[in-house]
């Protein structure tokens, strides 16, 4: 493929959160923004842009350039970070009646982020019209917070904007943050719109997916693994990175894990997965050996199978004990990294 769509909105159709990567003050970042605001066309809807450094006049000052004047019905733009004096926002405000500029505290926390958004957003949920979100950006933030809290603050914005069917996309600068980076952000969002010079817009992403889900997942962007052109080589898994640490912290869970991969059948009985659970554990030499089948049994209906059960991995029946699990690509690649570095 030699060249990408003209613009990220063609591409995509209802959903409810994509990252945006670009150059941070490109054209290409510039006209993917308004791109994405004008997705469900602007003047019936209403519109919150989160700005970091830019001013909220420079922000106005984007949208009437790009988008030909033809501007939201309502419109809430939150400085949270330019420290700028109010004079300097008035000519947005004698611009655009019906815009809100609104300076949030120079101790600005992201939770203060988040409470503006979910005022705003609540007063517009029995509005008629689409509702759209950006947040201007995440290199910004990332400069200011750990990345954890900055993780935080995007799954909660997402998560709400999924719930409310607002429409939502957070600026990235991948030339400004490590791969690393990127691609831990990658998983939490829908859609991910990026811009390659020299080729255009490459999306990526379940544009009609209703709600992330370890049931379904795609091929990551990073490709596939050089050995096995069926295996992906990174993890689209749209949690955060934390989460996925965390499901797999537990010996017994990773074992249960090890075990669902390997299944060609997806439905079992509880009790035959308690044995199977149990050989396993026995069988790994630095492992502690369980006491008994039941210490097993119990661990596994009382807490790793209804935990797993939340995260749509599996369905745990517990009046007839049984179990279904959900293949899952992504999921299996990275519990099968996990079982080579902790096997050999």
């Amino acid at each position: 493929m030699t060249g990408g769509p003209e613009t990220p909105n063609e591409f995509i159709d209802s959903t409810s959160s994509v990252l945006l990567l670009a150059r941070s003050g490109s054209d290409a970042e510039c006209e993917g923004c308004t791109s994405l605001l004008s997705e469900h066309g602007l003047r019936d809807s209403r519109a919150i842009c989160i700005t970091m450094t830019d001013s909220p006049d420079s922000q106005l000052s984007l949208w009437q350039q790009q988008l030909d004047d033809e501007m939201p019905e309502e419109a809430v733009i939150l400085d949270a970070g330019s420290q700028l004096p109010a004079e300097s926002q008035a000519a947005g405000s004698g611009a655009f009646p019906s815009l809100t500029l609104e300076t949030l505290q120079s101790s600005v926390e992201p939770i203060d982020i988040g409470l503006a958004v979910s005022r705003h957003l609540g007063r517009w949920e029995a509005a008629d019209g689409p509702s759209v979100l950006c947040l201007n950006s995440l290199t910004d933030l990332l400069n200011e917070w750990e990345r954890d809290r900055v993780i935080s603050l995007v799954t909660a914005l997402n998560r709400q904007c999924s719930e409310m069917g607002v429409m939502c996309h957070h600026h990235l600068d991948p030339e400004a943050n490590s791969e690393e980076t990127v691609e831990m952000f990658r998983p939490l969002y829908d859609v991910v719109c990026e811009y390659i010079p020299d080729h255009g817009w490459t999306i990526t992403g379940s544009p009609n997916d209703d709600a992330p889900t370890f049931r379904d997942s795609v091929t990551p962007p990073g490709g596939v693994a050089k050995g096995n052109p069926q295996e992906p080589e990174t993890i689209p898994i749209p949690y955060s990175f934390d989460q996925v640490l965390e499901l797999i912290s537990s010996p017994r869970r990773r074992c249960l894990l090890y075990h669902l991969k390997d299944r060609t059948e997806h439905t079992m009985d509880l009790g035959e997965l308690v044995e199977r659970v149990y050989e396993r554990e026995r069988s790994i030499p630095a492992r502690k050996t369980p006491k008994s089948r039941d210490e097993v049994s119990v661990s596994l209906a009382h807490n790793h199978l209804p935990r797993l059960d939340d995260l749509g991995i599996l369905s745990y029946d517990a009046d007839g004990n049984t179990v279904e699990y959900y293949p899952n690509p992504a999921l299996e690649s990275a519990m099968r990294y996990v079982e080579r570095l902790e096997l050999g």
